[in-house]
């Protein structure tokens, strides 16, 4: 019976299935609205409540001169003793939060993808190709592929994702998120003081 359900309607997935929405990044309340949205934040996070995003504000690429809708994700680096500042936006057409703007290196990045947006399958794995630049190394790609580990039973789950950033088919960074309802990211690499 399986099998002839599958000829008639080969579009059928058997795989757990969930919208991710801004509002888990965001630590927000989730709406349940499969729309992805911009929704105003003062939030903070993380252990002692050290990482804060706010917004949506309006940012004016200083190397496009284009203006998109952003959120400024802040926390402060004991390693380099100033404020991380890094701005996200929807990117990859509506499948992923990415920076466009990162304060170390004064890096610049069109693509970037580093948190899951919209449907997406338990299991699954995406790439992104970004366009980066900084100052000392001009222009260049980096691969970012997210694949779901756990997506939960419903809209309110917490989520657990791997994500990996390549270069030239060398790995550079491969950490695991979780994200929780009302509370954001809750667990890096399996660690709450992040």
């Amino acid at each position: 019976m399986l099998t002839f359900l599958l000829l008639i309607f080969p579009d059928i997935s058997l795989a757990n299935e969930r919208f991710i929405p801004m509002e888990l990044w965001l630590g927000g309340k989730i709406t349940g609205s499969n729309d992805i949205t911009f929704p105003k934040t003062n939030f903070s996070f993380g252990y002692k409540r050290k990482h804060s995003i706010q917004g949506p504000i309006n940012w004016k690429n200083p190397r496009t001169g284009n203006t998109v809708k952003v959120y400024d994700r802040s926390r402060y680096s004991r390693k380099s003793g100033k404020v991380v500042k890094q701005l996200w936006t929807v990117t990859n057409n509506n499948q992923c939060l990415g920076r466009v703007f990162d304060n170390r290196r004064n890096k610049f990045i069109k693509n970037g993808c580093k948190f899951p947006l919209g449907n997406w399958k338990e299991k699954e794995s995406r790439s992104f190709t970004s366009d980066n630049y900084d100052s000392g190394r001009g222009n260049y790609q980096r691969v970012q592929t997210i694949k779901i580990i756990e997506l939960g039973k419903d809209e309110k789950s917490c989520l657990k994702f791997r994500w990996i950033l390549t270069q030239n088919s060398s790995t550079i960074d491969d950490n695991t998120y979780e994200y929780c309802h009302r509370e954001g990211l809750v667990r890096l690499n399996g660690k709450e003081r992040f």
